[in-house]
């Protein structure tokens, strides 16, 4: 059984401990302090995440190497639905859907603009333009885009053709997965938020040696330090 044995780097310990756990409680209830109604943890997420979202916008780059494919055929046969016969239509091309499979023909450039004008689309957060034009939701056209780009890849790959497929994974990597993943999400500049990310990260840092502190002195006040022992001098 542990035994104080340091009382004042004990009690230094607790009173660091039970502030800790204060604190702790304090930035994870918005009813004590918030920030918009949210959590200084749950804010503090968002914040970072509207930074990540500004780093990953690749949508404008992507169309304009686009154009590179405008006339280029685009001709296969791939797992489908009504949805993404839909979505191919919208983009001009010629499509057949029989049980579940679904034949596209049409102008592999177009589709690819049209694909990254959605992405982009959605990525602002309009998705009010997405559902007129669909009757879907902004989130349900990205993900069918995606799934249909997935296996245009795959189709691609059994041909031989390197370029259009790594083109394709590009769109669906760079544009399609940022607009899905942060659907919704404000994005903001760190460029601009150089105070907001030092002043988290420094509160972290804080947050992070107090608690490392608190065990430090709970640890040295019932002896459980690790010390060097004194060696012996030789006679």
């Amino acid at each position: 059984m542990a035994v104080v044995v340091k009382k004042n780097r004990f009690a230094l310990g607790a009173v660091l401990t039970v502030t800790f756990f204060i604190l702790l409680y304090i930035i994870h209830a918005p009813v004590v302090v918030s920030i918009k109604g949210k959590s200084l943890v749950h804010y503090t997420d968002e914040f970072f995440t509207s930074i990540s979202k500004g780093s990953v916008y690749f949508i404008p780059e992507l169309i304009k190497k686009s154009d590179n494919y405008i006339a280029r055929a685009l001709d296969v046969k791939i797992k489908g639905d009504e949805k993404a016969a839909l979505i191919f239509t919208k983009a001009g091309a010629k499509v057949d859907l029989k049980n579940g499979q679904l034949t596209i023909k049409g102008d592999l450039g177009k589709i690819l603009k049209n694909t990254l004008e959605d992405a982009d689309t959605a990525f602002k957060g309009l998705d009010k333009i997405l559902y007129d034009q669909y009757g879907y939701a902004g989130k349900e056209i990205i993900q069918c885009w995606w799934l249909a780009f997935k296996e245009i890849e795959a189709a691609y790959k059994k041909a031989g053709q390197a370029e259009e497929m790594e083109f394709m994974a590009a769109v669906r990597i760079k544009a399609l997965e940022p607009a899905f993943n942060f659907y919704g999400v404000e994005a903001a500049s760190a460029s601009k938020r150089v105070l907001g990310i030092s002043g988290v990260i420094g509160f972290y840092v804080i947050y992070t040696v107090w608690w490392g502190f608190a065990i430090y002195f709970l640890c040295e006040g019932v002896g459980l330090l690790m010390t060097k022992s004194k060696q012996k001098k030789e006679a």
